[in-house]
């Protein structure tokens, strides 16, 4: 080292080049800026992280909202493609980010399938969706609701009416109200059940066609049209809304089977005109991509029935080779439309229904046909007593009579002489 306390290292650079002494001995200012810009770096990195994630954040709950609006088109078109589109549309992310309300909306949709059409796979499934929901502090309301249709859907009408009530008094709980009134044969409460769903929601399919339904059997026809032709459109409508963009089931239409079962009772009641019905029946039976076969079954035989009624014959039996179906279920179809084609009264459920074609949305109770007339035996002519009547003798024929006149009179000569 140098005198001066310099070393061979500061002579060999320039002024310019050499670290300004520090007086208090530190590191020189250099190492320094190094580690302000590392800590810039993090800091820089952390809001670029915290940006990410808040951006993530926002892009999940917008798929979430996205999700479930689209899906809550699908369940309110009350069908069976709609309930299962929505929750294959919430199982994709939305149930998965959000459990508790997506995944709960997603049970609901599942229960439904299970209570309107008998799905039993989609019974574990909605169980399995109820799990984070049902830890939750408070269910949520499509929770309360799915809980009340799988209850309904095993006859438990107690729960079902109870977790129904704790869903509020929307439009939807008010429907599955009126369900449980129906299964317990209870026609008033659920006319005001449905009263009430559609004061919270005027255009509700599943309400308008439960509404048909109770106007065809108290014999209001002409409301109960109304009724069912404004259930059919509303849920069209919604189903259109729930499917825009996508496609899945290219080619479905799935009209709404219950209030297209309904206008094909009015006109085999000869209540509204034929055509009236052939239209939407015909859709439901075509509709294989999104509508199940015991649902399309039920459709061949109203509509086997009104072109028999037609008097198209070949076309009646065409339409029940539609439904698909062999053996004694294809026995029944057959002899079921045929009593329906000849019914002269009003539609009656027909006789014997097999249970793999017994629908939830024709769910019209059984009436059996009246008894035969009784034939009053002739009354009896009253016997009179206290005399013996004596036979009126017939009238002997003419020769006889002259001969028996000659032989009397010659006796009568002879006991004269003697």
């Amino acid at each position: 080292m140098a005198p001066g306390g310099t070393n061979d290292v500061d002579d060999a650079l320039s002024p310019e080049e050499r670290p300004e002494p520090s007086s208090s001995g530190s590191p020189p200012r250099k190492a320094g800026r190094g580690r302000k810009k590392l800590a810039i770096v993090a800091l820089v990195a952390a809001l670029v992280l915290a940006l990410v994630l808040t951006y993530r954040q926002y892009q999940e709950r917008r798929i979430v909202a996205i999700s479930a609006a689209r899906a809550q088109q699908l369940i309110r078109s009350d069908t069976w493609l709609g309930y299962h589109e929505a929750a294959a549309l919430l199982a994709v992310r939305a149930a998965k980010i959000d459990p508790l309300e997506a995944g709960a909306l997603r049970a609901f949709a599942l229960a439904m399938l299970s209570l309107d059409y008998r799905d039993k796979a989609a019974i574990g499934e909605a169980n399995a969706a109820l799990v984070e929901p049902g830890r939750a502090p408070q269910m949520s309301p499509h929770a309360q609701l799915a809980v009340s249709a799988l209850a309904l859907g095993e006859g438990r009408a107690g729960t079902a009416l109870d977790y129904a009530s704790r869903a509020g008094d929307g439009a939807l709980p008010q429907v599955l109200h009126a369900r449980v009134a129906l299964l317990a044969g209870n026609a008033s409460a659920a006319s005001e059940a449905v009263e009430r769903a559609l004061a919270a929601d005027p255009d509700l399919p599943a309400a308008l066609a439960l509404k048909g339904d109770l106007l065809h059997r108290a014999g209001h026809h002409a409301d109960a049209y109304k009724a069912y032709t404004a259930a059919f459109a509303a849920s069209s409508s919604a189903l259109s809304a729930g499917l825009a963009g996508s496609s899945a089931r290219v080619g479905a239409s799935a009209p709404h089977a219950r209030a297209t079962y309904g206008l094909a009772k009015l006109a085999l009641s000869r209540e509204i005109p034929a055509d009236s019905a052939v239209g939407p029946l015909t859709r439901l039976l075509d509709d294989r991509a999104g509508t199940p076969q015991v649902e399309r079954a039920r459709s061949a035989l109203y509509l086997s029935a009104l072109q028999a009624r037609a008097g198209d014959r070949s076309g009646a039996a065409a339409i029940i080779d539609k439904a698909g179906l062999d053996g004694d279920l294809r026995a029944w179809l057959e002899k079921a439309a045929g009593q329906l084609e000849v019914e002269r009264r009003r539609y009656r459920v027909p006789d014997g229904t097999p249970s793999a074609l017994v629908s939830a949305s024709d769910d019209d109770p059984y009436i059996p046909p009246p008894p035969p007339p009784q034939i009053k035996p002739s009354a009896q002519r009253p016997v009179i007593h206290g005399f013996k009547v004596h036979p009126v003798a017939k009238k002997a024929k003419a020769g006889q009579g002259a001969r028996a006149a000659k032989k009397a009179a010659k006796k009568k000569v002879r006991s004269t002489e003697r």
